[in-house]
């Protein structure tokens, strides 16, 4: 049975005490500070504090496919449902961010309750010390979204108190970045390696600063930490490649991290928007699942053809599927919609939960971590063999036994392998949201772009500052172009 961040109590809790944090600008009144202060007088009070934190990961998730895929060269939108036109496009305004960089800052204001207040509560020292950390890797993955998304951003080491620290300016990317490994190596060296499923731990730690250090080609600590987490040896591949994407396989021994849902209670929104929804006509909103789904998204033109044959591919994109009600059997894309929309993204189907998925959302899996330790390696020590048992190890699942598909890789230049690492986390890695930070991390991303025939401006690698916090706060500046 799913452990939901300790049974899903968090929910309850904030129910009937909602933690201040900021939607806007970080600003809280005087009184809630008192308020806050009382609050914090027992463990399960730091608990409660730190379950806030978490919560904001839930709104995290359903904007993560616009910022890691629609601005990407794999995905674009349904042509039935162009909901996020703007996104594909390119045309968005620079209030776009005002969701993330809310969900962030108050969630970071939540973690910085929670390390001050725990701090003054008189309990065991240990469970204390692991509190904080724990908090501590929350704060640094929020800050890893607002810095990869809009580089330097304002620095909150302390919660808001009034308005005598809400007006910060940007720190430089640099001072971020090194703001958010300081927190994760704190937690890398203070929390245990397992914890109970949807909370943070060391090897989690050790995942997201392989995964900051690859995105600011910091190769050798990139490597060492993926290593950490291939060294444990608590994770393995699954052995069938759509297994990991079924709710019934969560929390599996690939699953680094996931963040909890469960059908019914909450719910993944993510499934929906992959799965293709039908026009009017005769097969009407329920050939692929029993209820309409929203359908936002179809794989891009440049994806489907340059996806080589294999086992993995066919559990990626489909052109067919079978009819919701087991009865009237296989329809084509081509019959529903005529060409215009030849393949779905079929990697998430969850039909049965429709728009209820229990299906949990995969921050880090252990084949991202054999690849980023193999790109890593590539750009450290070029002639070590070691890259090739990573990448094959990948390469392997996804053929399944067809010997002739995605064969191993072997004698490759430095420059080959780049292409070749990089070609293999686009595939083994599709719709899972980080295609476009791989693209900008590798500077290819305004080349891949434009060769779709987007009109992307040179500044629109890093998305702006919304403009209703520059608008608060007149020590922010906005990013050039925006």
């Amino acid at each position: 049975m799913k452990n939901i961040l300790k049974n899903r109590i968090y929910i309850i809790i904030l129910a009937i005490f909602p933690l201040k944090g900021c939607n806007n600008l970080l600003q809280e009144d005087p009184p809630s500070n008192i308020s806050l202060a009382n609050f914090y007088q027992s463990e399960e009070d730091a608990l409660v504090g730190l379950y806030g934190a978490y919560s904001n990961l839930y709104g995290l998730v359903s904007q993560a496919p616009n910022y890691g895929e629609m601005v990407a060269d794999d995905m674009t939108i349904s042509p039935i449902v162009p909901d996020a036109f703007e996104w594909d496009e390119f045309t968005f305004n620079s209030e776009v961010t005002n969701g993330l960089w809310s969900q962030c800052y108050s969630a970071i204001n939540r973690a910085n309750e929670v390390i001050l207040y725990t701090e003054g509560i008189d309990f065991e020292g240990g469970r204390k010390a692991d509190i904080i950390a724990e908090a501590r890797a929350l704060r640094a993955f929020y800050y890893f979204h607002l810095a990869r998304a809009m580089g330097g951003v304002p620095l909150y080491d302390s919660p808001t108190v009034g308005f005598d620290n809400i007006y910060e300016p940007r720190s430089t990317e640099d001072a971020v970045f090194d703001f958010i490994i300081q927190d994760l190596q704190v937690a890398a060296d203070e929390l245990e390696p397992t914890s109970p499923s949807g909370r943070l731990n060391s090897d989690i730690a050790n995942a997201l600063l392989a995964r900051v250090y690859l995105f600011r080609n910091d190769f050798q600590n990139a490597l060492a930490h993926a290593e950490t987490v291939i060294n444990s040896g608590r994770y393995r591949l699954l052995d069938d490649y759509a297994d990991l994407f079924k709710p019934e396989n969560d929390n599996s021994p690939e699953h680094i991290y996931q963040i909890q849902y469960l059908s019914g209670e909450s719910n993944n929104p993510l499934p929906g928007r992959y799965g293709p929804r039908a026009p009017s006509g005769p097969y009407g909103n329920s050939f692929w699942a029993g209820t309409t789904v929203p359908g936002s998204y179809a794989p891009s033109a440049e994806f489907i053809a340059e996806n080589p044959v294999s086992y993995r591919r066919s559990m990626t994109i489909a052109d067919h599927y079978e009819h919701i009600d087991g009865v009237t059997g296989i329809i084509t894309m081509q019959e529903v919609y005529g060409g215009s929309f030849p393949y779905y993204i079929s990697k998430f189907n969850d039909r049965e939960g429709e728009l209820q998925s229990g299906v949990n959302y995969t921050v880090f899996r252990y084949a991202d971590i054999l690849l980023i330790a193999a790109e890593a390696l590539n750009e450290t020590d070029p002639n070590n063999p070691k890259k090739y048992e990573w990448i094959n190890r990948v390469r392997e699942r996804a053929r399944n036994g067809v010997e002739s598909d995605l064969p191993d890789l072997n004698a490759l230049t430095q420059d080959q392998f780049r292409t070749a690492v990089l070609e293999e986390r686009r595939f083994e890695l599709a719709f899972e949201n980080q295609r476009a930070w791989d693209l900008k991390r590798r500077n290819l991303f305004l080349d891949k772009m434009r060769a779709q025939g987007k009109n992307v401006e040179d500044f629109m690698v890093t998305f702006p500052i919304p403009d209703m916090q520059t608008q608060l706060n007149p020590n922010l500046e906005q990013n050039p172009g925006w």
